[in-house]
């Protein structure tokens, strides 16, 4: 429409509806009240393609725009409300309107000017985010937009892009349009700009076929799409819908995320949705859903990031002991007095235990650096988690193997368990040489237990395990030296103990009279030794010296 034929009454509406947009400008708190005004003058057009023709008139401006202030940003806002806006009075004209709107703006939508496209895509998005369900809305014009926005979604401009994204993405969970599910899936790992990548990971659905490709995002390049992909995993899926490996994979990404802004998303992410909707702000619970045998470094992650954020609630009573009778007497008395572990709870406690330990242990170090009144606090400090540590711990050194005995005695189900209160042996005071003989009692069965085995339909030993390290596996070998070297923690001592049980162990290897079993576990128990020896100087002048492992052993084992 020209200016020239205009008849003073348009001229008039065309100045209101002007007025209008230039006051929105100023402020949003003026929004409701000329919300009102132009639905009134809507109203009272004689003719509702007339006001259309006159408000689209006066919005040409808008499209020349490329800059994004505020005034303009409040402008778009208060045109896209208006347009998605129920209007009680007059629901037909306001269907009139939406309709020729929407016409309106394809045209622009596909104009060679980009900044014409992108006003375009920014209220077409903003009217469909807003717009309510029960609009009238013709199914051809519908597909007409959809169309179009698919096209936009190849523009070479970014900011284009994302708005032809928002804009259909209340289609996304559509069967009628799984098309454009699959056009955000295919553009997702090919699209250049994180805004952009961002936008689709946000406009994702819930389903089997996205969830991949979200956890996938949460290695991306760019910290906010990274961020984006924890939210919408928080919000679109719960713990139970996802397979155990991208439940542990979210966390371990997430945990250890380099930005801290990711890695508190993941976190609010675990406390928030899966610990306390899921689990009941049980971290067994949640340990239960990690499949920790199979993922002990997520479990471990898990445990020290809610550790670190409070979450972990110790309650009276509650400790290692109580898996213990109280009417042991003997330590090989314990059938049926142990209530053996899960591996759940067998990796808590050893959490547990640590962070307690670690913690003791830097505020004796800050006491020790401090003075007056602060260093006494720290003490109290460490010696109130020494105190807690010691009421969990099993009350003495017998308890304590009768407690990992009965464990490892119950066979490989309870393999993992084992492991894990091994590595709490660490953590217990052998001063007094009862405990210590006890203890290193206990070692030389550790280390004189042969490999585990099982036989074959043609009777033939097969050994379970890697075959290599003591008790068939890297971690189980690394908690017996833990355990031996803190029980035999004097300089040589534990050099000397494991040498004694080589030298006995390699008797049928000199003698040429051992099978491959009895082979595998002196190499085995020598692999422990020269990999935890700090220097084989140690060695020497005991009953095995390393030339003779050399010759005796390791030549005649290759």
């Amino acid at each position: 429409m020209r200016e020239m034929e205009c008849t003073e009454e348009d001229k008039q509406l065309l100045r209101k509806i002007a007025k209008i947009l230039d006051e929105v400008k100023a402020s949003n708190a003026t929004h409701i009240r000329k919300l009102k005004e132009i639905s009134t003058l809507r109203s009272k057009s004689p003719s509702s393609l007339q006001f259309a023709a006159l408000f689209f008139k006066t919005l040409i401006p808008l499209f020349q725009i490329q800059r994004r202030t505020t005034s303009t940003e409040r402008v778009v806002r208060f045109v896209s409300v208006f347009t998605s806006a129920r209007d009680s009075n007059n629901s037909s004209a306001r269907d009139e309107f939406l309709g020729e709107f929407l016409k309106f703006l394809l045209v622009a939508a596909m104009s060679a000017n980009k900044t014409a496209r992108f006003r375009a895509c920014q209220i077409i998005s903003d009217i469909i985010m807003r717009l309510p369900d029960d609009a009238e809305v013709s199914d051809d014009l519908w597909d007409e937009i959809i169309e179009s926005m698919k096209v936009r979604m190849g523009d070479k401009v970014p900011v284009i892009r994302t708005f032809a994204v928002r804009a259909l993405s209340r289609f996304a969970n559509d069967t009628e349009n799984s098309d454009i599910l699959d056009l955000f899936l295919s553009a997702l790992p090919l699209e250049q700009n994180a805004e952009v990548r961002k936008t689709i990971v946000l406009a994702l659905p819930p389903s089997n076929a996205t969830s991949l490709a979200i956890v996938n995002c949460t290695l991306d390049v760019s910290e906010s799409v990274r961020k984006a992909a924890y939210c919408i995993l928080a919000d679109k899926f719960p713990l139970q819908s996802l397979s155990i490996k991208l439940r542990t994979v979210i966390l371990q990404r997430g945990l250890a995320d380099r930005s801290v802004a990711v890695s508190k998303e993941c976190l609010k992410l675990m406390r928030d949705e899966w610990l306390s909707k899921c689990c009941n702000d049980d971290p067994v619970g949640l340990l239960k859903y990690l499949d920790v045998e199979t993922y002990e470094s997520v479990g471990e992650s898990v445990m020290v990031a809610l550790l670190q954020d409070g979450l972990v609630k110790l309650y009276d009573g509650q400790s290692i002991r109580q898996c213990i009778s109280s009417t042991i007497s003997e330590i090989e008395d314990y059938n049926g007095s142990i209530h053996l572990m899960e591996p759940e709870f067998a990796l808590y406690w050893k959490t547990v235990c640590k962070n307690l330990q670690k913690e003791a242990q830097e505020k004796g170090s800050d006491a020790a650096t401090t003075m007056g009144t602060e260093a006494a606090l720290y003490a109290a400090e460490a010696s109130d988690k020494n105190d807690l540590l010691e009421r969990i711990l099993p009350a003495t050194v017998s308890d304590y193997i009768v407690l990992v005995k009965a464990h490892i005695d119950a066979g490989s189900n309870y393999h993992f368990a084992s492991r894990q209160l091994l590595l709490l042996g660490a953590m217990l005071d052998y001063s007094d040489s009862t405990s210590r003989k006890v203890a290193s009692s206990f070692v030389q069965e550790l280390l004189h237990k042969p490999l585990d085995h099982e036989v074959d339909d043609e009777g033939n030993q097969v050994v379970i395990g890697d075959g290599i390290n003591l008790g068939g596996d890297k971690e189980w070998a690394n908690a017996v030296s833990s355990l031996a070297r803190k029980v035999h923690a004097a300089t040589g001592e534990f050099e000397e103990v494991v040498v004694g049980v080589i030298e006995e162990l390699a008797r049928p290897c000199r003698e040429r009279t051992a099978d491959f079993m009895q082979w595998m576990h002196c190499l085995a128990v020598t692999g422990l030794l020269l990999e935890n020896s700090k220097s084989l100087h140690r060695l020497q002048g005991k009953a095995i010296e390393p030339s003779e492992l050399l010759q005796s052993l390791l030549l005649p084992g290759v």
